[in-house]
């Protein structure tokens, strides 16, 4: 057994080995992750550990020192150093890291804020950076939570490795995300969630499955069709194969979505490329389909010929893995081609149309939330519509409808 001393100094411990060696453990701070960093050396002597022990402390210091902040790092080198640790970590998506960049690029920097020295800033720089970006009309409620949730996650993470001592978002945040709330406050005839009435539905439809002289009008029409019977998100629909319909189900376990292209070397490359992942949240499944979604993807399939398991299912028209964005616009024009062009919400509104027509069928919301692949608390806040569209003298509101006892 390897009896243990303390340093003369009370700097770590000391381990006398069997072997008649000399081992040195010694705590000098915190790692990226917060954890504490622990070094440790083994000499002959204790003398020679103190010597070993001094040169790894100084390496410790300098690649520390090389990633840790200096009294002279801004708010906005911290964000940008926190990405960075996180991107190296693993911790995020492309996608994610794409988003993140935009809310440093446009919600900090360029502000007052963004240019603070980080030992400087308190909750009150923070909360009157927050106040500012609600006062400007062309900031949603969702970017600045994002913000927030931003500048908390980096300040948390310098106060873990031991730069900082407290972390100033902390202390404030509770209270403004009560007042970012009120942002998205509805007004008695507004929608607490957009979603399609039975009648846009059937406009809908009608207009999709257009053909013009035998041949389908819309290519993208059958795939607005497909997330409307299925609830899927769109990255999840872009990510199916052929071999993922299989008997009347649906393997759901892969999203894409297009991130930037950081690896680009020349200007004749693409600026975003498509990035294959987990889905959201993890929430891989197989969905059992409805006789409508089944009917669209036999449409889809003799629609496209020949083609393999491997093959997409919702490809562009030259075959190549389709994007959200082009998708959006495909919807746009069948849209305004039905009649509905003031329909707002983009692909996300067929989504929470599915949802809200299981809700309204009877389903209970974890069966919903499991379908659609979501956490409830999401589904119920988002995806489920309770104010329904209610046409009255020519005047289209929405209300509450009595609720109807099923049988």
């Amino acid at each position: 057994m390897k009896e243990k001393s303390r340093n003369a100094k009370g700097e770590g411990s000391f381990y006398d080995n069997p072997s008649g060696t000399v081992t040195h453990r010694k705590s000098v701070g915190f790692k990226a992750d917060g954890k504490r960093k622990i070094l440790s050396v083994t000499a002959a002597s204790k003398s020679a550990c103190i010597r070993k022990m001094k040169e790894k402390e100084k390496e410790w210091n300098r690649v520390k020192a090389a990633s840790g902040i200096s009294e002279k790092d801004t708010v906005l080198d911290l964000c940008n150093r926190h990405l960075k640790y996180q991107i190296n970590n693993g911790d995020l998506k492309a996608k994610s890291i794409d988003r993140r960049e935009c809310t440093i690029e446009n919600q900090i920097g360029g502000y007052d804020l963004a240019t603070m020295q980080i030992r400087s800033v308190t909750s009150v720089d923070i909360e009157k950076h927050i106040t500012q970006l609600m006062k400007e009309a062309s900031v949603g409620e969702s970017s600045i939570t994002k913000t927030l949730d931003l500048l908390n996650a980096a300040f948390d993470w310098s106060v873990r490795r031991g730069d900082l001592t407290v972390n100033p978002v902390a202390a404030v945040k509770p209270d403004l995300v009560k007042k970012l709330k009120k942002l998205s406050a509805k007004a008695a005839n507004e929608a607490d969630v957009a979603v399609l009435s039975d009648d846009e539905v059937r406009c809908f439809e009608a207009e999709a499955l257009t053909e013009e002289n035998g041949c389908v009008k819309y290519a993208g029409g059958y795939y607005c069709l497909l997330l409307l019977y299925t609830g899927m998100r769109t990255g999840e629909m872009i990510a199916l194969r052929w071999r993922d319909w299989q008997d009347g189900y649906l393997v759901i376990e892969k999203s894409v979505s297009m991130a930037k292209n950081r690896e680009k070397k020349s200007e004749d490359e693409n600026n975003f490329v498509p990035v294959e992942g987990s889905t959201k949240n993890q929430k891989a499944r197989i969905i059992q389909l409805t006789d409508e979604a089944n009917l669209i993807l036999g449409k889809i399939r003799a629609m496209q010929g020949n083609c393999g398991e491997d093959d997409y299912i919702t490809p562009t028209r030259s075959g190549r893995v389709n994007t959200a964005s082009n998708l959006e616009h495909r919807m746009k024009v069948i849209m305004r081609n039905a009649g509905l062009g003031d329909i707002k919400g983009g692909l996300h509104i067929f989504r929470k149309t599915f949802a809200t027509r299981m809700y309204e069928s009877g389903a209970r919301v974890e069966v919903i939330a499991a379908y659609i692949g979501d956490l409830e608390s999401t589904t119920r806040k988002y995806y489920i519509a309770i104010r329904t569209k209610v046409s009255t003298g020519g005047e289209v509101r929405q209300v509450v409808n009595l609720p109807v006892k099923k049988e």
